[in-house]
């Protein structure tokens, strides 16, 4: 038997199915099970049942109206937009997949709330270990039309294309509307949420809602911060990462053409916005930066890349030309840490460097690099401050190869003379690199639990790179 509430009425009635809630406009279905994968898709991959945490899915059922620009208004580039909800609404019908702790005594009330990047054709965004598991939950949500219908034509590889069975019924009216479905997706989860058998937080008491998303969907977040939150007001907090400044107009998601527009965050808002970017974004985001305030930061990791390999891969990655292994995705979760510390003690990150970047003899800005070949400037983490590698933020092509290359960076490793000339031997690289460590731990750019992990690896890359020959 499946329950179902309305707001205005708190009737109890029958639902075929699965369990379901009503509130206001959005109705919960779920958890979700079977279908031909057994699980769902993004999945976690890693054992939640040792960290205390349980993944489970639900689908959203309401309508949603879309968003534009007042008579007369403009995506002003200082990102104080005015804009209005339209009128007419469509319906929907969505997912959202939930990984939370078991128990409420391991929750810190804080839950992450992914809007998931469809860049290549289907959902990107999942737990794979780190911050998301030291006491929060996180909630990825199916905001955009190709991330539930697929791109058009024979190759269409959206949820509905991934499991039939599943994901079948799901019905998405259009990125139009994906600014509507991300705010009901928050309501339905948040602190005034209905509590029911089936609450996708299984009665956990949440405290505050932060909206997180990378890249494509850092985009479309940026359009949500400065056009849809002073409406709104659903979340208490934003992260966008890899974020190029390029919000998403709203007339785009109808007549079918994306205008590339430049934009900075609102300052205006009220709550916190925190920008983690790695450096294959700083010259999209560079015209956009902005100072810091008591609710804006932005921090910029130089040397890493908005996607990385492992770097025992790096060389053999086909379509690519030495893609980068240097990960920001340490300084990203200690942003996580900052933003809710930011929201619980009314404490904010640091102010930290941004990478340098300079114009020459009046030309085109780039970014600054020291003999190396490595970006000055930024969060300097210590595989990057005591270097091994030339590191840059953006890929090379490769003809025939990965048409997301670019997004790779690009790293050339040292070579015997090099590394020589830098270092006497792997006892004076791991103390150069000790110092490093505590420089990113004391000016909080690291966690201290990622600390012993980080200095392994270089431990066991020195013993085997800078021994005697």
């Amino acid at each position: 038997m499946s329950l179902t509430l309305r707001v205005a009425t708190t009737i109890l009635t029958l639902f075929f199915g699965a369990a379901a809630i009503v509130s206001a406009s959005v109705q919960v279905t779920g958890p979700i099970s079977g279908g031909q994968k057994g699980a769902p898709s993004n999945n976690p991959a890693i054992d939640l049942e040792a960290f205390g945490y349980i993944a489970e899915e639900y689908f959203l059922d309401g309508t949603a109206s879309a968003y534009r620009l007042t008579e007369g208004a403009s995506h002003d580039a200082h990102g104080r937009w005015l804009t209005e909800r339209e009128s007419e609404t469509v319906p929907f019908r969505t997912r959202i997949l939930v990984v939370r702790p078991k128990e409420a005594a391991n929750f810190n009330g804080t839950i992450i709330v992914h809007w998931q990047n469809v860049t290549a054709g289907f959902e990107l965004g999942t737990v794979s270990g780190g911050e998301y598991l030291r006491g929060y939950a996180w909630v990825g949500v199916s905001a955009q039309s190709v991330g539930v219908n697929g791109f058009e034509g024979p190759q269409a590889a959206g949820l509905r294309q991934w499991d039939p069975e599943r994901y079948g019924s799901l019905v998405h009216p259009g990125d139009a509307y994906s600014y509507d479905i991300f705010s009901q997706a928050g309501r339905a989860i948040s602190a005034g949420r209905p509590r029911l058998d089936n609450d996708p937080m299984g009665g956990l008491p949440v405290a505050r809602l932060v909206a997180a998303g990378a890249s494509q969907s850092a985009s479309r977040l940026r359009t949500y911060i400065n056009g849809v939150h002073p409406l709104e007001r659903v979340y208490d907090g934003y992260i966008p990462y890899i974020d190029f400044a390029s919000p998403v107009p709203f007339a785009s998601d109808k007549n079918g053409r994306r205008t590339r527009i430049s934009s900075q965050i609102r300052d205006d808002l009220g709550v916190p916005v925190f920008v983690v970017n790695s450096e294959t974004e700083t010259m999209p985001y560079y015209p956009a930066r902005q100072p810091s305030t008591d609710n804006f930061r932005f921090w910029e990791v130089p040397g890493t890349a908005h996607v990385s390999v492992a770097r025992s891969e790096a060389a053999t990655t086909p379509g690519m030309d030495s893609p980068n292994w240097l990960s920001y995705t340490p300084v990203y979760d200690a942003a996580i840490r900052h933003m809710h510390a930011w929201l619980t003690q009314g404490t904010a990150p640091p102010d930290l460097p941004l990478i340098e970047v300079a114009a020459a003899s009046g030309g085109t800005p780039e970014i600054t690099r020291d003999e190396l070949g490595n970006a000055l400037g930024g969060i300097r983490i210590p595989e990057f401050a005591v270097p091994s590698a030339e590191h840059r933020g953006a890929g090379k092509r490769v003809e025939g190869g990965n048409r997301f290359a670019f997004l790779y960076g690009y790293a050339r490793e040292f070579s015997k003379q090099e590394l020589s000339a830098l270092y006497s031997d792997s006892a004076d690289f791991l103390s150069k690199y000790d110092a490093a460590l505590y420089r990113s731990l004391f000016d909080g750019a690291l966690l201290p639990e990622d600390a012993a992990g980080l200095r392994d690896t270089a431990a066991t890359w020195a013993a085997e790179a800078l021994s005697a020959p």
